[in-house]
């Protein structure tokens, strides 16, 4: 008699990308257990031999999902850039299309303000992980400015961590707006953010 063949990596696997889904329609809090077994294909049993509860899931996603996702949106792309701002006005672009994208599909990755939004201080692992992931980002956005002010490419008179701040507000906000009001916000956001970016240049 030929049982089943396990496969504990693609378990787990299929666990994590359904757990990122749930997390990106609902905030990590609201998530189910339930839905996210339901999605897997798994018994809640093999969730619980993969993790030890709800918040180890919530917590290996993040530190495991999230700095991939800003690595590969945005990091490299600002390290490498010759020109800071015109890569964040890739990024953005790049940035308002998934936010449609998943606003269509109720799928992805790139829910960052509903995530950022849906763990509380009251969840102080869940919360510093997000911390964490928070200031990673805002700290490689505002190094690509400073490297771009020492090189003239933007202007000197900028504070650079200020300014990732508003950045990084941009980019959530885009994504509340498109939540609430649909893709047809889009093209306004896109426009206005573009210009705020150009008045970082030098004059």
């Amino acid at each position: 008699m030929s049982g089943r063949i396990k496969d504990p990596i693609a378990t787990r696997s299929r666990i994590m990308r359904s757990a990122g889904e749930e997390y990106c329609r609902t905030g990590i809090q609201a998530a189910r257990l339930n839905t996210i077994v339901e999605k897997s294909g798994i018994t809640k049993g093999s969730l619980f031999h993969h993790f030890t509860g709800k918040d180890d899931l919530a917590l290996q996603w993040i530190k495991e999902t999230l700095p991939e996702f800003l690595q590969d949106r945005w990091f490299k792309r600002l390290e490498s850039a010759a020109d800071e701002l015109d890569a964040l006005k890739e990024i953005l672009h790049e940035s308002a299309a998934a936010y449609e994208q998943s606003f269509t599909t109720g799928q992805g990755t790139d829910f960052m303000a509903t995530l950022l939004a849906s763990v509380a201080p009251s969840d102080p692992l869940l919360h510093q992980a997000m911390m964490e992931i928070q200031q990673s980002w805002h700290r490689a956005v505002s190094e690509a400015l400073e490297r771009g002010k020492r090189e003239k490419r933007i202007h000197a008179a900028i504070v650079a961590h200020d300014e990732a701040h508003f950045i990084l507000s941009l980019v959530l906000g885009c994504e509340l707006q498109i939540k609430t009001m649909g893709a047809a916000a889009t093209a306004g956001w896109l426009r206005s953010a573009n210009a705020y970016l150009d008045t970082l240049r030098p004059a």
